[in-house]
């Protein structure tokens, strides 16, 4: 039964793959007379036996539904994604799941707790006042508008471990009833998503197919690219489609990138050695740097310079170094998150064996928040 199910499904998924093949060979062929991106090399045969393997695990899952459960709740919210829609089963689970959900339930999906943004924002994220204060707008002008003229796109920039990540995770769990789990959002991450620059044609079919399923399971889908910079370049026209004014679709897109820190990490220290407080730090102050280090950025034609380029950026969201003071309020969270007592001794400690630069200031924590809870962890088996 089973297998007379499954058959036209992998029929069809292996159909798609060749036709992909072919039109890779055919380009390879025409440049260099090389062989099948998909199957020319050992890297490549480990990527298909891994799917393999993913395959038989998907349908063990769906014929054991207990599986799946007890996987689920081991599975933390904010982990990388497993992202199902690479896979050939992948045809299967889309299909299940129209089959068994109607219009009603996916928009219950939808929350739009602007109010409780809000004030996760102002309560959990330290020293980004100007991320507290530029994206909420931007999320509710979007939200209340009905035409929808164009995809709301923001582009966070900022070192690590100040708080990217951590705020796109606020947005979804406070626009989506369960935030990143639900089908709703989808992250994209290069080194999972992108990895062999020779399988671009490929990746461009699979990007575009994969936008298309989401927005057809929710009507207001959000994309998150983690380390945008590291994007191909060349990926851009799978997304213009969506992003372009026109396009009656109500997505939003957030992309996150390290380009451009050093501009506003230098203008942050300027603003301290001239005795000035971070607070005073304006939007204007760190636009015409940011968009500079983008245009400069060592990719001439680099996925956010063609965005940028193309005025498709709703916003460039700074994000500032944190100082020792960011740290500790991070730590603290950390403790009350864990329903652990803390001193100010012990807030102490999480930043004694963290490194600050500038290497004469040690003002800003070179690795953010990003290492508190393995201090932490640290000092509850010292």
């Amino acid at each position: 039964m089973y297998w007379s199910l499954l058959f036209p499904i992998i029929l069809y998924h292996t159909l798609s793959v060749n036709c992909a093949t072919e039109g890779n060979r055919g380009n390879e062929e025409e440049a260099d007379g090389a062989t099948s991106t998909w199957t020319g090399g050992t890297r490549h045969m480990q990527d298909f036996l891994h799917l393999t393997r993913q395959c038989l695990s998907d349908l063990q899952r769906w014929m054991r539904p207990e599986t799946l459960e007890e996987e689920q709740s081991s599975e933390p919210d904010w982990g990388l994604p497993r992202d199902d829609s690479w896979y050939p089963m992948h045809l299967l689970s889309d299909w299940y799941s129209r089959v068994t959900e109607n219009k009603e339930s996916l928009n219950s999906r939808i929350n739009n707790n602007l109010t409780g943004l809000q004030w996760y924002l102002d309560n959990r994220v330290h020293g980004q006042h100007l991320a507290v204060t530029l994206i909420p707008p931007y999320l509710e002008r979007f939200l209340n508008d009905e035409k929808h003229r164009k995809s709301l796109t923001l582009s966070f920039h900022g070192w690590t471990g100040t708080g990217k990540n951590f705020v796109a995770r606020i947005i979804a769990e406070n626009l989506y009833k369960n935030g990143q789990r639900k089908m709703c959002v989808q992250v994209f991450i290069p080194q999972l998503h992108f990895p062999h620059p020779s399988n671009l044609e490929a990746y461009k079919v699979l990007l575009g197919r994969q936008i298309k399923e989401v927005l057809s399971h929710c009507s207001q889908p959000m994309f998150l690219f983690d380390e945008a910079d590291k994007i191909p370049s060349g990926l851009i026209s799978s997304l213009l489609p969506f992003l372009a004014p026109g396009q009656i679709i109500q997505s939003i897109f957030i992309f996150l990138s390290s380009i451009g820190s050093n501009a506003i990490n230098e203008v942050t220290l300027n603003f301290w050695q001239a005795g000035r407080r971070r607070e005073e730090i304006t939007v204007d102050d760190l636009d015409r740097p940011l968009r500079a280090a983008i245009r400069e950025s060592q990719d001439d034609m680099s996925l956010l310079r063609q965005l940028m380029e193309e005025d498709l950026i709703d916003s460039l969201v700074p994000f500032l170094p944190l100082e020792r003071a960011h740290v500790k309020l991070c730590a603290q969270d950390s403790f009350v998150a864990r329903g652990l007592p803390y001193t100010e001794n012990a807030l102490e400690m999480v930043t004694q064996e963290l490194q600050f630069l500038p290497q004469k200031e040690k003002l800003f924590s070179a690795q953010g928040c990003k290492l508190v809870s393995q201090r932490i962890n640290l000092i509850k088996n010292e």
